[in-house]
């Protein structure tokens, strides 16, 4: 195997991605996250997160960041902030290109692109992004507690019920 040839080659490096990298690594893959941001994806931009199984509380980009030393200490290779400008999954060693002109090769690509959060684009809107903007509707409900939440057999007509 050359040095740009991986068994895995992860392309997200979020929470699904990191996870994955570890798992391959630990399965002694040699393996390669690919990811056009900061690992941990858009955890990272999380002021607190209060909800995770066996921690207390810790900010989105501390929890970003254990996680990608995790996936580092067991052999991934990490690769942030890098430019896909090209891929080919049609032949068995499957190609990256990135925009500095580096390529990587990998028998298996997994993809963990993540997602991204549909915006208002109203003002202050990006400024406050992390920091009171936030989009999880399981997690913004703590912001509100006097609030009553929708019940189902209420407030929603039974034909736009989401589970029937």
């Amino acid at each position: 195997m050359t040095d740009n040839t991986y068994d895995v080659i992860i392309l997200g490096a979020g929470p699904a991605g990191l996870t994955a990298g570890i798992y391959s690594s630990r399965a002694r893959l040699r393996t390669l996250i690919l990811n056009e941001g900061t690992a941990g994806g858009q955890l990272v931009l999380t002021h607190e997160i209060a909800n995770y199984p066996g921690v207390d509380s810790i900010s989105g980009f501390q929890l970003g960041n254990i996680m990608k030393k995790q996936a580092v200490k067991f052999g991934c290779t990490v690769k942030s902030n890098i430019n896909i400008t090209a891929y080919d999954f049609s032949s068995k060693l499957k190609r990256i290109s990135l925009k500095n002109g580096d390529e990587y090769f990998g028998k298996t690509i997994i993809l963990a692109p993540g997602g991204l959060p549909r915006t208002l684009g109203i003002p202050g809107e990006a400024e406050f992004k992390g920091r009171g903007v936030s989009y999880c509707a399981t997690c913004d409900g703590d912001f509100s507690p006097e609030k009553r939440s929708l019940s189902l057999e209420e407030e929603i007509p039974h034909s736009r019920r989401p589970f029937r």
